[in-house]
């Protein structure tokens, strides 16, 4: 595979031969036993988590566009691990920054993948498979380390894979060698010209001195929290071993910290030029969490646990339309089949009843940093991932849309991470998706709260509030009928936004609607009929027929008829 996707990672472009002393730092990549110097400029990020890079352990960019090659392109640098003898099936080493979570996940793959793991760089390097073509210069020439650096194999190469001013990047390495593993620091940059085929100056002059600098530093040197006061909300082994994930995953990254609140593990970030900052962003970090913890008291209201507080309340089946009802006489082969699998599924997840996950919310500093981290589209200011379970936001999100706009996507988002864990209940048949109008409606429900004088206030969307009267006027929104079936593909199109607006619109109704004179008791049941079978079945689409079952098409238009009118009522909040 090509080394960008495969190897993401370091990027500066900063004048290292005016660099003075002060201006490096030594970067200690203690899970693999290496450090390096590094400009102080150079930023190391944390690891995606749920990336599922088999190889790399580190990876550094440039702070901004400002230390890029002509301000343009940037150049990168990975640190990689080749295990020389393939992990037996008790002894797979799992990277630094992957969550429990994926854990077990990396393990399965890396067993899967066991005949086509490389053990050694140079296998790595020659069999990549859709390489761009690669002249060497140096293979692997032993050099001899100075001054107690260790001693390495040296590669140097060049690559025509179009990226920068010609097309043409320039790639060396230091390998060191272990006794069970190879060690590579890999820097990537492309070329300002085609002769004499190597960077100029100022950038040779960073590379060398990076390439040259390895030396080996213990493991216990990766820093250790002296600070119990950050841990003091980890209080049971499950918190414990999640906050060592998460710790893990930011180890040794300048600019970055964290602590502990009840249900969250909270990573934040300032801009590690600035010390000062720190604070600043300590105190953004207590803001938004707090509030998460507050909002989560909603999504409890709305969706509880049970007793244990670590898993959704299960529903009575006798409660729940067309799925899990108490029947007489024999069960046919289907339902055989679907008692089966669901005694199976109570059987392997054993381990998960009475185990609270422990969430992270990670707050970054800067949006360049966000970007980078999830390599979102432009606009976005937080996403949370099913992958990963992790909540990521943008400090400056009301700086770029608008007052109160980074807690109104911190409660939406931070509702997606509470529904992946409450749908995800240990006795549910299958995982199924939600719906997107039941789980993004629900998202910017949630996203439309704020605390005002020590309690919640419902205030509306204003961000959805022009699409909904926009549609109810012109009559163009998608039949209740259909978007209530719609899967990711139709929701996430061209359109999105709109139906965004549309799936809050009906959420709002169907929670608020009571009130309406035009109201139908049986709308009432139609979000908790869909909760209950979701949970049962981990069917969205049983969720959905269940929650509407016997509807005619003048029940969806006496519901769309009542809609209207709501939006165009007093009861309808804009926002403002």
């Amino acid at each position: 595979m090509p080394i960008r996707p495969t190897v993401l990672s370091l990027l500066f472009a900063f004048a290292a031969a005016v660099l003075p002393a002060q201006d490096w730092r030594t970067e200690k990549v203690a899970d693999v036993g290496v450090a390096f110097d590094a400009p102080s400029r150079l930023e190391r990020l944390p690891m995606k988590i749920g990336d599922d890079m088999l190889y790399q352990r580190a990876r550094l960019r440039p702070k901004d566009d400002a230390d890029y090659v002509r301000a343009q392109y940037y150049w990168t640098c990975d640190v990689l691990e080749f295990r020389k003898t393939p992990p037996k099936d008790d002894d797979v080493k799992v990277p630094e920054g992957v969550p429990k979570e994926l854990a077990e996940r990396f393990k399965a793959m890396m067993r899967s993948r066991r005949s086509d793991v490389k053990t050694g760089f140079k296998q790595w390097l020659t069999e990549r498979t859709e390489a761009p073509q690669q002249t060497f210069e140096v293979q692997g020439k032993a050099k001899k380390g100075r001054s107690g650096k260790l001693d390495y194999a040296h590669w140097v190469w060049t690559e025509k894979d179009g990226y920068g001013p010609v097309g043409v990047s320039y790639c060396e390495a230091a390998v060191y060698t272990f006794e069970d593993r190879e060690v590579a620091l890999l820097i990537y940059m492309p070329l300002e010209t085609d002769k004499p085929g190597k960077p100029k100056g100022k950038w040779k002059t960073i590379i060398d001195r990076m390439i040259q600098s390895g030396e080996a530093v213990d493991a216990a040197d990766g820093g250790d929290d002296v600070d119990k006061k950050r841990d003091r909300f980890a209080d049971t082994p499950e918190k414990q071993k999640a906050l060592a994930e998460a710790k893990k995953n930011i180890e040794g990254l300048s600019g970055w910290d964290y602590f502990t609140s009840p249900n969250y593990i909270v990573l934040y970030s300032w801009d590690f030029e600035k010390p000062a900052e720190r604070l600043v962003a300590r105190k953004e970090a207590e803001f938004y969490s707090s509030r998460l913890e507050r909002m989560r008291s909603l999504y409890l209201t709305a969706y509880p646990l049970d007793a244990t507080g670590t898993k959704a309340q299960w529903p009575d089946p006798a409660t729940v339309p067309a799925a899990g009802q108490p029947r007489t006489g024999e069960m046919s082969d289907e339902e055989k089949e679907a008692k089966a699998e669901a005694d199976a599924h109570e059987q392997a997840n054993k381990d998960k009843l009475g185990t609270l996950r422990y969430s992270v919310f990670r707050l970054c500093a800067t949006y360049d940093q966000f970007q980078k981290y999830g390599q979102s589209p432009a606009g976005v200011v937080g996403w949370f991932s099913p992958q990963s379970k992790e909540l990521v936001v943008f400090l400056g999100g009301d700086k770029m849309m608008g007052a109160g706009a980074t807690e109104t996507v911190t409660y939406h988002e931070g509702w997606h991470q509470y529904a992946d864990f409450y749908f995800d209940h240990p006795l549910t048949p299958r995982r199924g998706q939600l719906h997107r109008w039941f789980d993004e409606g629900h998202g910017d429900y949630f996203g439309s709260f704020r605390w005002i004088g020590g309690y919640w206030k419902y205030v509306g969307s204003s961000m959805r509030n022009e699409d909904v009267k926009q549609m109810v006027k012109k009559g163009d929104h998608v039949p209740f009928k259909d978007i209530v079936y719609w899967d990711v593909r139709r929701f996430y199109g061209q359109n999105a936004p709109y139906y965004y607006a549309q799936a809050y619109s009906m959420i709002d109704y169907l929670r608020r609607g009571e009130k309406d004179k035009n109201w139908d008791a049986k709308w009432g049941q139609v979000l908790d009929t869909y909760r209950k079978v979701m949970l049962v079945t981990g069917s969205a689409k049983q969720a959905s027929d269940a929650a509407f079952k016997g509807w005619q098409d003048d029940d969806w238009q006496k519901l769309e008829a009542a809609w209207k009118g709501w939006v165009n009522s007093p009861n309808w909040l804009t926002g403002k």
